[in-house]
Parts: structure tokens; sequence; C-alpha cells
């Protein structure tokens, strides 16, 4: 009998090209239209950008302080507490009345301007300096304010060396601003640490 020889065939095992070549098969590959289609699932952004920011706001929760500052109005302050502090202007009879604010409490400050009985000293209308009258009330509060909040008016000032001497020496920390932009730091940190915060703020027509 005759026997033909043996071949050995050898089959060639499919080529995968790590690089993403040709040697894929065409069933793996992914449609275009998967690859270029966006998340099914992706959120939507809200129609009102002011969402953002309520769903950030830590303190939307928090309680706020009895004499939180609702509004600044042209001449004075209006508070939760139903309290609305108003000052005339300036130039009627010198007569000024600005905004202390000590824990849970609300008091009014007469600042007079006059030069026999001054306690609110207004230099180039930009370098405050406040009397005695008003810098000895802080001497007698227990607790005292870890910082107190100075609004300056309806414009940035500065308050002068004597006075910030005086706070430092009772340990008292100062954040200083005009009226306006003061009363919304004072409802920030007196709603963050309640209890240890004060304001002292000239009226927002000064």
């Amino acid at each position: 009998m005759y026997r033909l020889p043996k071949r050995h065939i050898h089959t060639r095992s499919p080529l995968m090209n790590l690089f993403g070549g040709g040697g894929r098969p065409t069933s793996m590959r992914p449609h275009p239209e998967h690859i270029l289609r966006p998340p099914q699932n992706k959120s939507q952004a809200p129609a009102n950008p002011a969402d953002i920011l309520k769903k950030n706001d830590i303190l939307m929760y928090s309680t706020k302080p009895m004499n939180y500052i609702e509004s600044v109005k042209e001449n004075g302050f209006h508070l939760s507490n139903n309290f609305l502090i108003t000052s005339p202007r300036k130039n009627d009879n010198n007569a000024i009345v600005g905004l202390l604010l000590l824990h849970s409490e609300t008091f009014e400050v007469d600042l007079k301007t006059s030069k026999d009985d001054s306690t609110l000293v207004i230099e180039n209308d930009w370098y405050v300096k406040l009397g005695d009258d008003v810098l000895n009330v802080f001497k007698l509060v227990h607790p005292k304010p870890e910082i107190l909040v100075i609004g300056l008016g309806k414009k940035s000032r500065m308050l002068s060396i004597e006075n910030r001497d005086f706070f430092s020496k009772l340990g008292i920390q100062l954040e200083i601003s005009d009226s306006n932009n003061a009363a919304q730091i004072f409802d920030l940190l007196a709603t963050e640490r309640p209890n240890v915060i004060g304001a002292l703020l000239l009226p927002p027509n000064l």
C-alpha cells in the first residue's frame, strides 16, 4: 500500500494589535454612534443659577441671631427683631444715630460731631476717630466680643490708630468696612459664630 506523507498544517492564530489596529474582529468594534453619544444619565443644569448657590449654602439651616440685619436702608438699618434704626442727615443739628449690636441686644448710639461735645470726628471725610464715650462701653461689656465689625458710613474710611490700639488692648479683633458691607459681614459671622460677634455701624448716609 502506498502511503502519502503526512503534512503538518499550520493554522494562523488571529493577531490582536495592542494599538487598536486592523486585527480586531469586526464584531467587537463599537459603533461610532456609541462612541459619540453623550451619557444618558447626565444631570441637567438648573434653570436658575441661584439654585446652585442655594445647594451650596452651608448656613441655610443655621439659626440666625435675634439682631440679624435684614436690610440696609438709605438712612439706617432694618433688623429681624423689627427694630428700625434711622439717622437724620449729617447737617440736621449734628444728630447722628449709629447702631451697636452686642450678643442678641440692639442699641442706638448717639454720635455728636460738635466741637464742644464730640463723640465722632471725621477728618477730610476719610479718617474716623471715635470718642471715649463710645469706646468706654466696651470696657464694661462682659463677655467681650471676639470680633467687632465696624462700619464707617457710606464709603470705605480709615479708623484712627488710637481706636485700633484701644480695641487691641481689650483683645477684640476688628473687621472694618463701609456700613453696607459691614452689615453683611456681621450677618455672616454672627450666624456662623453666635454670641461672639459684635458690630458698631455708622449710618449709611454719613
